[in-house]
């Protein structure tokens, strides 16, 4: 396949998305896109520095009002909802990348422990709380949200979660059940992206989730190692690496990964979703208001 072939393939699935976009078909919200697309127009000519073209072409993209040159589009990246240009196209981070990197690195790393016995504690109730990302039988908002296509050996409860934060708050459950881990995650609140969810996976034994792109690359993905058995790895893009308990690993889930655990124990990792740190203030605030505007859930944009 040719990347001109690929790009093609690559658009149409973000336009099949777009089309399950049911608010698009209200005249008044596409009398509103406009004028959103023309304050961005004038923003960007009143700050030029802002880099505000990024996020009006990344919207025209979506919306299937512009086409690209292929040239600018790396073929290894394909967030299935939303691509944002003129971000760096890495699959990996270190944390020496980015200032906040650090700053994240050095909290969860500092805090992995309480983190780690906290779930511990837990761990006998884990049935009231610890929810499957993925049934077979059945398709998931993950399955929307990203191209993952799942195995005939993959069952309901090889994946499982327990949501931490969503919607820019902290869940119930987590408030009551973690909160140490709410306390240590409220020092990165300013860091974590509002629309996405920071969550502790359990991949079972002998399980693994096949390769997939997720929804956006305006977001960096953080994973904490709280209990990693032997034989478990993460592939993003070309490049595998595993987890070590109590350090972080930074990558961009908008890249092609797959996970898998080959032991005869549970791997556990804390996932917190980051704003890209090359998105500025300004950015992901006309970003933010476009989300509240037009759909702020995830399975909508």
């Amino acid at each position: 396949m040719t990347i001109l072939q690929e790009y093609q393939e690559y658009k149409e699935s973000i336009k099949n998305h777009r089309m399950l976009f049911s608010k698009w078909d209200n005249v008044s919200d596409k009398i509103k896109i406009k004028i959103f697309l023309l304050l961005l127009k004038l923003l960007n000519f009143l700050f030029p520095k802002s880099n505000l073209h990024r996020l009006e072409k990344s919207i025209k993209f979506y919306l299937g009002l512009i086409d690209i040159n292929t040239d600018d589009w790396n073929p290894q990246q394909k967030p299935q909802l939303f691509l944002y240009f003129g971000l760096p196209s890495r699959p990996w981070y270190e944390p020496d990348d980015y200032d906040v990197f650090k700053i994240v690195r050095d909290i969860l790393e500092e805090g992995a422990e309480d983190i780690k016995s906290e779930y511990l504690m837990n761990i006998h109730n884990k049935s009231n709380f610890l929810i499957p990302v993925l049934d077979p039988k059945e398709p998931s908002a993950y399955e929307y949200l990203t191209d993952i296509e799942l195995t005939p050996s993959q069952i309901k409860n090889d994946w499982l979660r327990i949501d931490l934060w969503g919607g820019g708050e902290f869940t119930e459950e987590a408030r009551y059940l973690f909160p140490k881990t709410v306390k240590i995650l409220s020092k990165l609140e300013s860091f974590m992206d509002p629309f996405e969810e920071d969550v502790i996976y359990v991949l079972k034994p002998e399980s693994f989730l096949p390769p997939h792109h997720d929804a956006a690359n305006n977001y960096i993905g953080c994973h904490l190692g709280l209990i990693i058995p032997e034989n478990c790895g993460f592939r993003v893009g070309s490049e595998t690496r595993s987890w070590t308990e109590g350090k972080t690993l930074f990558f961009d889930q908008s890249f092609e990964h797959e996970v898998w655990n080959r032991s005869q124990k549970e791997r556990v990792v804390l996932s917190v979703q980051l704003r890209h740190p090359e998105l500025s203030k300004f950015e992901n605030f006309l970003y933010k208001l476009f989300r509240k505007l037009f759909g702020n859930k995830p399975h909508l944009l």
